[in-house]
């Protein structure tokens, strides 16, 4: 069985983004779109680890350092710490 996730985070412009299975790399760049690929997952992986409570919830769910992914049960936790993008 599948379960739709149907939570939204208001964006600061407004726009609404899903809450859906994202790549560090398209995360980051929903945080920082004027940053190289490469500067804007540094920042992301930066704010992260600055909230240690974060690191821990996102191990909980199965995250591990150096993943690559993060599952929709995952994206509200990185919301709730750092904000939305």
């Amino acid at each position: 069985m599948i379960m739709i996730i149907a939570i939204k985070i208001r964006m600061k412009n407004t726009e609404e983004i899903p809450v859906k299975s994202y790549s560090l790399s398209e995360l980051s760049q929903l945080y920082s779109p004027t940053l190289s690929l490469s500067a804007a997952t540094k920042q992301l992986l930066r704010w992260m680890l600055r909230h240690p409570n974060l690191v821990l919830r996102l191990q909980e769910t199965g995250w591990q350092k150096g993943g690559r992914r993060f599952s929709p049960k995952q994206i509200p936790l990185l919301f709730d710490c750092i904000g939305p993008p």
